[in-house]
């Protein structure tokens, strides 16, 4: 019995244009790894972009709109800088008391 493949599209269908194989690469280039500089996330959601656009999915673009505005807000990994200090997510779990 195999074990189902992960989703890791949340917010667009991942069976449709090989996006899944993308979102996952995403996820591992910036994400789950704890983030990097500016330039890391920038290149991370530039190569999201160009497999999508790679494999024809019409959602390439609003796809990486929203990963760079929604990447800023909820995983910006740089501590002192910006509006929110660190990373949004964690800003909630661990609020200063």
């Amino acid at each position: 019995m195999s074990t189902p493949e992960r989703d890791y599209c949340y917010f667009i269908d991942h069976r449709k244009y090989n996006r899944n194989v993308g979102c996952r690469r995403h996820d591992n280039l910036y994400g789950i790894n704890g983030g990097g500089s500016e330039r890391d996330r920038w290149r991370a959601d530039m190569e999201f972009y160009r497999h999508m656009r790679a494999n024809g999915d019409p959602m390439a673009l609003p796809s990486l709109l929203a990963c760079l505005a929604f990447g800023w807000f909820c995983w910006n990994y740089h501590p002192g800088k910006g509006l929110w200090r660190g990373q949004l997510l964690r800003r909630f779990a661990k609020a200063p008391k």
